[in-house]
């Protein structure tokens, strides 16, 4: 397990005196960090990724601040309003004001960061299309095929009205839904739990989708962070793909911990601008940190498609489809940019 890490953002002496203070009586499982300019917290945060932050108010800042840390603020005020942030009185001295941090962050990572180390060895790879994406189902089932050809990999899809369960050829029965539950109540049973919803191909294990779209919308972010830590200590799985439909606090959580995002537009006017409105949205606060993880793919519905009277399931696998998605995701060529682009 890695180090926590705490940044201490502030332009005040205030600010830097503290981070040195907390520095010297910080535990050795504490890494501290300072940034005393704000129009260089975005790059500071994006590289440090820290687990807690300190900040002194400035409301340029609010959107910078990732939602994948417990922010603290140091406030002026002994008891904080009830609609207030977190906050500790910063008139302290440093060693308190590091104990409150630590009560604060001990209430609150389960919320946020359960599984920033645990799963630092285990592979997270997401599917997304801004506006939807008819392929979206059958190119990330495919990525899966093809990646537990190499590794153990397990399939979740986090999306609405897929025709997951009919193309797998499946009954309908307990789902991710169910899993989420039981994690819930009974963690400790968490593997017996597992079995009893988990279905197997030749290349990738996966889960029934959520038969009720309610459930991924209720869905939090620690119910998904405390799934992903529990699959890295008591399973053997070594990449775990996400398809995903909605876009919420949850599935933003898991984003953030991917090494890759694939998101998948279509060849069209109406392609184009679904992309450009979702660059948008990932341009404003803390998402921007997303950008570089992202990578656009155009699948193409006339070369590599589906080919009539044969088993859908066996062309994901293999085939003239499977072997768009190799070249798309896993083997990228320069002749797959973008029509805009070439």
């Amino acid at each position: 397990m890695g180090k926590l890490k705490l940044a201490v953002a502030g332009e005040t002496l205030f600010a830097a005196r503290l981070a040195e203070c907390i520095k010297k009586n910080a535990p050795e499982y504490l890494e501290v960090s300072s940034c005393r300019q704000f129009h260089n917290l975005s790059e500071f945060l994006n590289q440090l990724q820290p687990d807690m932050i300190i900040y002194e108010p400035n409301d340029s800042i609010q959107e910078l601040l990732p939602q994948n840390a417990v922010k603290i603020l140091l406030s002026c005020e002994k008891t904080p309003k009830e609609d207030s942030p977190l906050s500790i009185f910063r008139y302290q001295q440093g060693p308190e004001i590091l104990r409150q941090a630590f009560q604060i962050y001990e209430k609150t990572a389960t919320q946020n960061l359960v599984y920033l180390y645990n799963t630092k060895n285990l592979e997270i790879t997401a599917f997304f299309a801004p506006g939807g994406h008819e392929y979206q189902l059958p190119f990330s089932i495919s990525y899966a095929a093809l990646c537990g050809e190499t590794v153990k990999v397990l399939y979740l899809n986090l999306a609405e009205f897929t025709g997951m369960v009919p193309l797998l050829q499946d009954t309908e029965g307990e789902n991710f839904s169910d899993l989420i539950y039981w994690i819930r109540q009974k963690k400790e049973r968490f593997l017996l739990c597992l079995q009893g919803v988990l279905h197997q191909t030749d290349h990738f294990d996966y889960l029934q989708p959520p038969a009720n779209p309610q459930d991924l919308y209720d869905m939090t972010e620690a119910d998904l962070t405390g799934l992903l830590s529990l699959l890295q200590e008591q399973t053997e799985y070594q990449q775990i793909v996400f398809n995903c439909g909605t876009w919420n606090r949850a599935v933003e959580q898991i984003l953030v911990h991917c090494s890759k995002i694939y998101c998948m537009v279509k060849e069209s006017s109406l392609g184009k601008y679904r992309k450009m409105d979702f660059e948008q949205f990932l341009d404003k606060g803390h998402r921007k940190n997303l950008k570089n993880k992202i990578h656009y793919i155009y699948p193409s519905t006339a070369n590599g498609g589906f080919a009539p009277g044969i088993d859908l399931l066996s062309q994901l696998q293999r085939g003239d489809f499977a072997e768009q998605v190799r070249r798309l995701t896993i083997n990228p060529a320069d002749t797959d940019l973008p029509p805009e682009n070439k």
